[in-house]
């Protein structure tokens, strides 16, 4: 099976994008739309401002480290008579201001269409991370997360038992 399929086989098309100039609030956004059909999503697409070039990715653990510091900076965690969902709200839309492109992933793996799972796995595990863009050229077909190769692996897994 890591030999026989391929990146075509098990990636996905659809995928949370956002340009380089977009606000932490829209990459939040998309993150938070793409969810609800792939719970397993964790992560957002930066493209150029003219959507034809792969900039890097936005993690959830990206975000976090864009808006966490700002956010327990703003709130005052000693005061007792403070309204706490007000409080949240000024200091995310203050720290959501950010630039992005300080905190995305720029060194992303980028994987051929045609590429074998093994190879994918192999990729996984050498860049220690849980996604990879699936690229024809400059042109991006879609990404692959670790969710879909574990997946597939995971069926021939649990039919290993059967024989």
């Amino acid at each position: 099976m890591l030999l026989r399929k391929r990146a075509w086989d098990i990636m996905r098309e659809e995928y949370p994008a956002v340009t380089e100039d977009a606000s932490l609030t829209s990459v939040i956004k998309a993150l938070k739309e793409s969810r609800k059909e792939y719970p397993d999503n964790n992560f957002v697409v930066v493209l150029s401002k003219d959507r034809k070039q792969f900039k890097g990715v936005l993690s959830m653990w990206n975000i976090i480290q864009a808006i966490g510091p700002c956010l327990l900076k703003s709130m005052s965690l000693g005061e007792r008579d403070v309204n706490w969902d007000e409080a949240f709200k000024h200091a995310c839309v203050t720290c959501a201001q950010v630039e992005i492109r300080n905190f995305m992933q720029v060194d992303v793996p980028r994987i051929n269409p045609n590429e074998p799972l093994a190879r994918i796995l192999e990729i996984f595990l050498d860049y220690r991370r849980g996604r990879a863009i699936v690229q024809d050229g400059d042109r991006i077909l879609g990404v692959v997360l670790l969710a879909d190769l574990y997946r597939e692996i995971s069926k021939d897994a649990t039919s290993w038992e059967d024989e």
